[in-house]
């Protein structure tokens, strides 16, 4: 359960569709060889799709790619590509492949294993395929098939959901001269732009092309229409609600973390008045009041988890600010000679490295008795890492911040502390996220389960969020990242900085992937409490990096300081919200069905609530609250050895 949900959480770039869409690679005016009906010609256990592309100033086509899952036996996870054109799938499609094989086994249940082969005619880029494959992967397993006069454009999410693409009126033009009847677009994209960049109903447009143009929000309801049978979403009755001793043992915590809040704002309130007015520029104060109230009356409506986490916020914005402004103190003492003290000060990373290991060593030690240990674990793995993460991207920043000062690079104060500011309340953020993540672990530990199921292969749980994790980072950066540095002139590093200068989870996302060598000390093979580790790595940076692409390619308008300044479709994030609430509610009434309560994953469900009716960000929030919540719990049902297919196949 994730404790920062606001700090720095305002970035967002421009959409480009056209740039992200899949294409016709260096082929302006493909038009693809029509596909065989989905069976004729394929082999046992394959099915063939047709995908629609277009050429960046050109026009539309139709190609194909024939989809084969084959079960492996020793719990590997693997995906091949065929292609009969060198250099014939780019990586935004491969990509796209690996985000929908993971995506499917995931909705599905199925085992975390299986080799998956993508054989693909012709030359393509870009993801947006991938919506149609991971549906054409789930009749796969169904034993259905794709009807042959309906195909689909839209990208993947991986709570199911379907994200925008570019070249719609175009592709519904080469769905027409192929013979398709029906064609599914993104929800929100009726009125989509051609290459003239005239904006197009393509609703209309189909009527006058004799194609039916169905807008469609997740793989769900687009399977439907696909098939002609029903792929039923997760249903939700009432909230998910505690048992009556977690929620004692939550409440409990609650009050001892609120307890937190109160001391750290005592002693920020007794900082010199200059120091305080340069920290309540920031606007971190009013987060932290603004997250105690919340928990507060959440507290007092029964949702014990959810005010836990707000109260962590709370908590935590707090003692950084009143961190950050003890550094600042020798400022106000001594003045600009006082730099020397803060600098020294800043740049003394052992005492939060001591306690990041320490506490590292101490999890290595646990032996944990039942799932929900591993889902305290889990998390605090997961929010170690993080704090490892953090302290070392603001050193970076804080050390070049010095560096630059020493050989004279500021003119003036306010220049400085405009650099400095951040850094500085990122080192002492990845402190205080220290002692929540510690309380994290003593609220996820010690709760009503069962034993981790003997036959469950941890290594392999792990490399496949690992994996997963892997295919969202290099989607993120193929069908965003790169395009975006093209556009501006500059580097994917560079562009990367700036994102997550303005973005903890940029930053997260890119230095903790970079670190991984240095993590891998505590997720080496025979080191103790290894696969829970490696475990946490993937889960986290698996459902951070998709939310990366839901925020930045999907959704969110770009303002000139790279902060969100809207939505595209509101519609669309609207159904990525509720269904993520299906999925995460009903997973969780599942496990505790079967005497499993998952007390954080509990608390995602709450504080997502809350903060799907706030901000834009909050939303954005909110969707990767529902994601992180969900994950979660299917992996706890996982390793309880649960038949999550059966759950979901009905």
């Amino acid at each position: 359960m994730g404790p920062i949900r606001r700090l720095a959480a305002g970035a967002v770039v421009v959409a480009l569709l056209a740039a992200g869409c899949t294409a016709a690679a260096d082929e302006p005016e493909q038009t693809a060889t029509p596909a065989p009906s989905p069976t004729a010609d394929a082999g046992p256990g394959s099915l063939t799709i047709r995908w629609l592309a277009y050429s960046p100033g050109g026009e539309g086509s139709v190609g194909e790619t024939e989809l084969t899952r084959t079960p492996l036996d020793d719990g590997d996870f693997r995906v091949e590509f065929s292609e009969n054109e060198v250099g014939g799938i780019g990586p935004s499609a491969q990509a796209g492949a690996w985000n929908a094989a993971i995506v499917s086994t995931l909705l599905l249940g199925m085992p975390l294993s299986g080799e998956f082969r993508f054989a693909t005619s012709g030359k393509v880029d870009g993801p947006s395929a991938g919506a149609l494959t991971t549906a054409g992967l789930i009749a796969l397993q169904r034993g259905d098939e794709i009807l042959d006069d309906v195909t689909m454009t839209g990208t993947i999410n991986p709570t199911g959901t379907i994200g925008p693409v570019g070249g719609i009126p175009e592709k519904v033009r080469a769905a027409a001269a192929e013979g398709f009847t029906r064609v599914l677009v993104p929800l929100g994209q009726r009125n989509s732009p051609d290459q003239a960049g005239e904006v197009v109903d393509v609703v209309r447009l189909g009527e006058s092309e004799g194609v039916d143009v169905i807008e469609v929000g997740d793989v769900y309801e687009a399977y439907g229409h696909l098939t002609g049978s029903p792929l039923g979403a997760p249903q939700l009755g009432a909230d998910p609600r505690l048992s009556n001793v977690s929620y004692d043992k939550v409440a409990a915590q609650v009050t001892t973390t609120l307890a937190r809040y109160d001391t750290a704002f005592r002693r920020f309130e007794a900082l010199p008045g200059p120091v305080r007015n340069m920290l309540v520029g920031t606007g971190l104060l009013d987060v932290a009041t603004s997250a105690a109230v919340e928990a507060r009356d959440l507290a007092q409506q029964g949702q014990q988890a959810g005010a836990f986490l707000s109260a962590q916020e709370a908590a935590m914005m707090a003692e950084t600010l009143v961190g950050a402004g003890e550094w600042l103190n020798p400022l106000y003492t001594q003045g600009l000679p006082g730099l020397t003290l803060l600098f020294q000060a800043a740049l003394d990373v052992s005492p939060t490295t001591a306690r990041v290991t320490g506490f590292l060593d101490q999890l290595s030690t646990y032996s944990p008795r039942s799932v929900t240990d591993v889902e305290g674990l889990v998390n605090a793995y997961s929010g170690a890492f993080d704090a490892y993460v953090l302290l070392v991207f603001a050193h970076e920043r804080i050390a070049a911040v010095a560096a630059q000062n020493e050989a004279g690079g500021y003119l003036d104060f306010e220049t400085l502390f405009t650099d400095l500011a951040q850094p500085l309340l990122y080192a002492r953020l990845a402190e205080t996220m220290v002692t929540s993540t510690q309380a994290t672990f003593e609220l996820g530990r010690d709760n009503p389960g069962v034993p981790v199921d003997e036959d469950v292969d941890l290594e392999s749980v792990g490399d496949f969020f690992r994996r997963g994790a892997d295919a969202n980072h290099t989607a993120f950066r193929e069908i965003f990242v790169v395009p975006l540095a093209q556009q501006y002139g500059t580097t994917e590093e560079d562009v990367l900085a700036r994102l997550a200068g303005n973005d903890m989870a940029v930053a997260f996302a890119t230095v903790e992937r970079n670190l991984l060598p240095v993590i891998e000390q505590y997720i080496g093979e025979g080191k103790p409490n290894a696969h829970y580790a490696a475990l946490a790595y993937g889960v986290t940076n698996y459902v951070r990096n998709a939310g990366l692409i839901d925020k930045y390619y999907n959704n969110a308008e770009l303002g000139p300081d790279l902060t969100i300044v809207g939505v595209r479709w509101q519609a669309a994030l609207n159904r990525a919200l509720d269904l993520g609430r299906q999925q995460l509610g009903s997973e969780i009434t599942a496990l505790r069905d079967d005497d499993i309560d998952p007390v954080l994953s509990v608390g995602s469900y709450e504080a997502a609530g809350v903060m799907r009716n706030g901000t834009d960000a909050d939303r954005f929030g909110a969707v990767r609250q529902y994601s992180t919540g969900f994950v979660t719990a299917r992996v706890v049902s996982y390793l309880a050895g649960r038949d999550v297919a059966a759950d979901v196949t009905g």
